[in-house]
């Protein structure tokens, strides 16, 4: 049994003497930012110009630094690539997929290598599970190849009379479409260039909807190409005008129509193709939207809509006639989502309609019968899938309008992915594809939901992994994750790294705090502009939380954020630095304030709408400089901090992590060589020497879990 019962006191886990090691000192300039009549010393600024040969030394000066503070865990990093580094199986799980007498199978093995391939079914076909039983390296009996490189395809059409297969190739530029004859192999057109990744073929299968890209990348319109003509000759059917939005194309299930969605930050609108005449204008379903984005699914006989209630804001599900045109439907809910539940999508089928949905932090699928008369049976929904405490279902493709069967991803902490199928007529489930790992024990690990409550009383989710013998005593090293923005939803998954940190006795915990998406877009709201630091807030909570029932010891709680997550956690280090004994976090965002500010950073709409405006609106700047993490440090002791960083190829400034470090050092009082405040710096992203192990280990080391084991 791992033993947890003796705390590394700081002095007992130097072992050499690092005080010799002194950190960089940036010379602070006497620069200053006025703004709304407040006026702030920014004295490291200049380590923005990434360029200059005196920045460019500053940044090889902290990478020395980190070296003589991380020596010692070489072997450690070494033991940790080798983990997480080996060859795994494919997670993207991918089992053939039937529809209209074929089997089509995508192939992503190296006795393959990256194919996609039909065969007819038959009954000797098919394997114990229904499907055929794919042998790398083999071909079936009858099987053919319809695309014998699928690296660089990102896009992939069937015609309704499977005569053709059409293909979107990446290229500078946009795509090229290329469409084959699927029997003879021959090519039957190849005129559209520029071109995105969404394909819909008439139901004639002589023309192809496709969607183009403006200068800046932006599917910004929707055309029509008959087969065998140029493409100067493509008609126009949606141009969307709006430059922060996009277009987006798909099929109906029933092959009557496309739907097609335009989509920003600030809006959206939805619009139906008939593609028995499919040079139509398209008839817009929702008219322009503002400030939400419904969901419009083809449902054969009538249209399904996912919309948010006035005023509360909960899911609703409501069914609108085929023909409905210029306006969402305001008539009686079908489904309403109840507290801790929100509807992302749905998905229709002759005889069942499968709702994508959120329940108390997880995702989930409900099943929804259908009717004779095609109306759903509300009071014969069910949960599809989900057995275990953190298991994430979410919906596989099926793309046959009949089809009987469905198909759900199941993934946990404590699952290995796989690809399930659920029979709508017995209810049974049977397994069709999973990751294998050699060596895996389920048994020896176990997964939790807990939940916390914030500083205004709100109910926080915290997803937790640990081994099953580490006791929730308060004596357990424990890794604290977070993200928090862009309705982004952190969801259980296995992986490598996990396991290699959690042999070691480590309780590994993730805060679903608010900025988030996942208790859907109100979670999102709640944590975004004006209201972020109840991010902040949610974190420290979850912090405490752990400790309070054991799962962290005091002084051994690492907290870990990359990104928007390197803001939480350095904003939770200033509001709570007695809480956290290491803080890790790569490319993070721990400036906003002046970033946001900087005319030389390019931000989208979405970044606009996450953040707020600082230049133009007083209310977003004093919040921000209220809650940076570079301009609030306390004078006072402060966790061990890792920042890691790339001069090129993020998102966020490398001047980000600098700028925080070089504050940490002039105003903390912790002592250096216990607690090391630490800035390691890669040329670009994937550099060789994969700063986030490095990161692991040094955070394992700090918590006192460099050797422990079994």
């Amino acid at each position: 049994m791992t033993q947890h019962t003796v705390s590394p006191t700081d002095s007992a886990r130097i072992p050499l003497d690092r005080s010799a090691f002194a950190p960089p000192r940036p010379a602070p300039h006497a620069l200053e930012r006025t703004l709304f009549d407040d006026t702030t010393p920014v004295p490291y600024r200049w380590l923005r110009d990434s360029r200059a040969p005196e920045v460019i030394d500053h940044f090889a000066a902290e990478n020395a630094y980190t070296d003589q503070h991380t020596a010692h865990l070489e072997a450690l990093r070494i033991e940790l690539a080798a983990r997480t580094d080996q060859p795994t199986p494919h997670l993207e799980l991918s089992a053939p997929v039937l529809l209209d007498g074929w089997w089509y199978i995508d192939r992503a093995d190296p006795a393959d290598g990256a194919t996609f391939s039909r065969v007819r079914d038959h009954d000797s076909l098919r394997g114990p599970s229904g499907t055929p039983q794919i042998v790398p390296g083999r071909l079936l009996d009858g099987e053919k190849i319809l695309i014998e490189d699928c690296v660089g395809t990102i896009g992939i059409a069937i015609s309704p009379d499977h005569r053709l297969v059409a293909r979107a190739e990446a290229s500078l530029g946009g795509c090229r479409v290329i469409v084959i004859d699927a029997e003879s192999g021959e090519e039957v057109d190849r005129s559209i260039v520029g071109a995105g990744p969404d394909l819909v073929f008439s139901a004639d299968s002589r023309s192809l909807l496709h969607t183009r890209l403006d200068d800046l990348g932006r599917r910004h319109q929707v055309l029509c190409h008959q087969l065998g003509t140029p493409a100067a000759e493509d008609a126009v059917l949606v141009e969307e005008r709006d430059h922060w939005a996009q277009l987006s194309l798909s099929r109906a299930r029933d092959g009557s129509a496309a739907l097609i969605r335009s989509s920003s930050p600030t809006g959206s609108e939805v619009w139906l193709v008939d593609l028995s005449s499919p040079r139509t204008a398209p008839r817009s379903v929702t008219g322009r939207v503002r400030d939400a984005h419904p969901v419009v699914e083809h449902a054969g006989d009538r249209l399904l809509v996912i919309t948010e209630e006035r005023g509360s804001r909960r899911s609703v599900l409501r069914q609108a006639p085929l023909d409905a045109a210029g306006e969402l439907p305001d008539g009686p809910a079908l489904l309403t989502a109840r507290d801790g539940e929100h509807f992302e999508s749905v998905e229709a089928f002759a005889g069942a309609v499968a709702l994508q949905m959120r329940c108390d932090g997880l995702p989930e699928v409900r099943i929804l019968p259908r009717c004779p008369d095609g109306s759903l049976d509300i009071l014969g929904m069910y949960v599809m899938g989900r057995r275990g405490e953190l298991d994430a279902v979410r919906m596989e493709p099926t793309p046959d309008w009949h089809q009987r069967t469905l198909r759900y991803r199941l993934d946990s902490f404590l699952t290995p992915p796989r690809i399930i199928e659920h029979d709508l007529d017995t209810g049974a489930s049977t397994e069709l594809l999973r990751v294998d790992l050699p060596g895996y024990d389920a048994s020896r690990y176990v997964e939790r939901r807990l939940w916390a409550t914030s500083a205004d009383g709100t109910r926080v989710p915290i997803s937790l992994f640990a081994r099953s013998d580490v006791p929730a005593d308060g004596t357990a090293p424990c890794l604290l994750y977070g993200e928090g923005a862009f309705g982004t939803a952190v969801d259980p998954i296995l992986q490598l790294e996990s396991l290699a940190i959690a042999d070691r006795g480590v309780v590994i915990a993730v805060a679903h705090v608010r900025g988030g998406g996942e208790l859907g877009p109100n979670w999102h709201r709640q944590g975004r502009g004006l209201r972020k630091t109840n991010s902040f807030d949610d974190f420290v909570a979850c912090a405490d939380h752990l400790v309070a029932t054991g799962w962290a010891a005091e002084g051994r709680l690492g907290a870990v954020g990359t990104g928007a997550g390197g803001l939480l956690v350095g904003a939770a280090a200033n509001r709570a630095p007695q809480r956290f004994r290491a803080v890790v976090a790569g490319t993070p965002l721990v400036d906003p304030l002046e970033t946001l500010l900087d005319s030389d950073v390019m931000l989208t709409l979405e970044e606009w709408a996450e953040w707020g405006d600082p230049a133009g609106d007083e209310a977003t700047y004093r919040s921000q400089r209220g809650y940076s993490p570079a301009e609030n440090i306390r004078e006072t002791e402060y966790p061990a901090v890792f920042a890691w960083t790339a001069l090129e190829g993020t998102d966020v400034p490398a001047a980000c992590a600098a700028i925080w470090v070089a504050q940490l050092r002039e105003r903390v009082t912790s002592d250096p060589a216990l607690r090391p405040i630490l800035l390691r710096a890669t040329a670009t992203m994937g550099s060789a020497g994969d700063p986030r192990v490095e990161g692991v280990a040094w955070l394992l080391d700090q918590l006192g879990a460099a050797t422990l084991g079994e």
